[in-house]
């Protein structure tokens, strides 16, 4: 029972930041999240594959927004709805940005 303990208490860790430092934990996760979906997604396009692309897409603006809520749990910092502005407005813009390089497939 302790080793499953231990191992909630490092994902925990993780997600908080506490291990790596808040900005690289989520910057990693986001990318490797906006990598698969450009993989999957470029993919999808070439083959005009168009009803499997529209819920990847969906997929990754939920996905953003999960981690949009890590960074709202685990920030500690003076302002932060300013901070979680700022990381939204980034991960809108490199969103869209990754889907414009995806449909560049077509």
């Amino acid at each position: 029972m302790e080793n499953t303990q231990e191992s909630s208490n490092a994902v925990i860790r993780v997600l908080s930041g506490s291990t790596f430092g808040l900005a690289k934990t989520y910057w990693t996760f986001y990318l490797i999240g906006a990598a698969a979906f450009f993989a999957i997604g470029s993919m999808l396009v070439s083959e005009h594959n168009w009803s499997a692309y529209v819920p990847a897409l969906a997929i990754s603006l939920v996905y953003s927004f999960i981690l949009l809520i890590g960074v709202q749990r685990f920030y500690k910092g003076s302002d932060p709805g300013k901070t979680l502005g700022r990381v939204g407005m980034l991960f809108l813009l490199l969103n869209l940005s990754n889907t414009l390089a995806t449909l560049s497939f077509f």
